[in-house]
């Protein structure tokens, strides 16, 4: 058949609440199902990239260099086992934003470089850098699903009504379709009354972005298959609740 892959974007403008550990294993578990994922990393940071194993230090080829030196992505990728490559990133990010600002057609540039690579994927996966940024709305642009990873606190659902503003503004000035968002509530905590509230608002104001009664539980799994930069299937209990989220989460998507 002919392929033309799905493009997921975990997205958030504010650091720390879990996108890339969500990415790392979504990108991962999809490959071992048997797709072909091509995961990419746009955080200067580099934190999905370490996850797979790269050595950060290393002038690597990034997206930078395929969106202004125009290097063939199939240059840039890696592969990193069976049905998972990466884009990987390093800091010569960093140098993409005012890059972007002179290109034309300035808001497009991801969807121009990389548009070839759909039919090479099943998914096309983003870990995108907690700003609003030029290449975020270039990201977004490409996307056809935005899971956006919201802490279960009441000051992260203020930030996601902020979020959502201005998304719906953007789209709204490039004249199109908001991508699927999928609200995913982290680290729930049933027994605290800030993940209660928390819940509580998502289902009253969200509730046609999120998944029915569903949030990421806390649990101490998914810490450690960041620290062992590790998929959760290589190593988790038969059964784990991080597991269970993580395969429902996946369904869904």
């Amino acid at each position: 058949y002919k392929k033309e892959s799905k493009v997921l974007s975990f997205y958030n403008f504010k650091g720390g609440v879990g996108k890339t550990t969500m990415c790392f294993e979504v990108a991962t578990h999809l490959a071992f199902m048997g797709y072909e994922v091509l995961v990419v990393d746009t955080d200067p940071q580099a934190h999905l990239s370490t996850a797979l194993s790269f050595d950060t230090s290393y002038e690597y080829p990034t997206l930078y260099d395929i969106i202004v030196k125009d290097l063939s992505p199939k240059d840039c990728i890696v592969n990193i086992y069976d049905g998972l490559d990466c884009l990987p990133s390093n800091l010569s990010l960093t140098r993409l934003e005012a890059e972007l600002d002179s290109l034309p057609r300035r808001e497009e540039r991801v969807s121009i470089s990389l548009k070839s690579l759909k039919k090479e994927y099943d998914f096309i996966i983003f870990d995108c850098n907690p700003t609003i940024s030029r290449l975020n709305m270039n990201i977004i642009n490409f996307s056809d699903i935005l899971p956006i990873i919201v802490e279960t606190q009441l000051f992260a659902i203020n930030g996601l009504k902020m979020l959502m503003q201005d998304l719906k503004k953007f789209c709204s000035r490039m004249l199109i379709d908001l991508p699927k968002v999928v609200v995913i509530p982290n680290k729930y905590e049933e027994r605290t009354v800030s993940s209660g509230e928390a819940m509580s608002l998502i289902r009253k104001y969200y509730a046609n972005y999120a998944i029915p009664d569903f949030a990421i539980r806390m649990s101490e799994e998914l810490k450690t298959s960041t620290k062992l930069n590790m998929p959760l299937a290589l190593f988790c209990r038969s059964n784990s609740i991080a597991f269970e989220d993580i395969v429902e989460m996946i369904r869904y998507l």
